[in-house]
């Protein structure tokens, strides 16, 4: 895991315990596999750098500030509403910009397809 339930306890000043606990440790398993594959890599045997940590609490801050329930949007006449059940089911755009420069760059049996585009010639 890229982090524990003290790292987060730490960072909110909250202290989880009974159903939040499980609730924390659902989070951490959700977003370290998401960070691990956007990564293309895996910390379970590695320490991850701190600010790939850091960047993977702050997603699970966030997972946890997402309550389930009912959405609705209006602009002028125009609404809409959603249920969501507050589940991560990806990470922010925030989160894979602040994490791309750890993105390996090499991965296993992906097959990387290089495109010359030549400039038009004039008619």
């Amino acid at each position: 895991m890229l982090m524990t339930v003290a790292d987060i306890e730490a960072r909110t000043a909250q202290v989880f315990e009974d159903e939040r606990l499980t609730q924390v440790q659902s989070a951490i398993a959700d977003i370290t596999a998401l960070v691990e594959t956007f990564l293309r890599r895996s910390y379970a045997t590695t320490q991850a750098p701190a600010a790939v940590k850091a960047i993977a609490c702050l997603e699970v801050i966030r997972a946890l500030n997402t309550d389930p329930g009912v959405a609705s949007d209006r602009v002028g006449d125009l609404a809409t509403g959603y249920a969501y059940g507050g589940a991560v089911v990806t990470l922010s755009p925030a989160a894979k910009e602040s994490l791309r420069p750890w993105r390996s760059r090499n991965s296993v049996g992906s097959i990387q397809i290089i495109s010359h585009l030549a400039p038009e010639c004039p008619a």
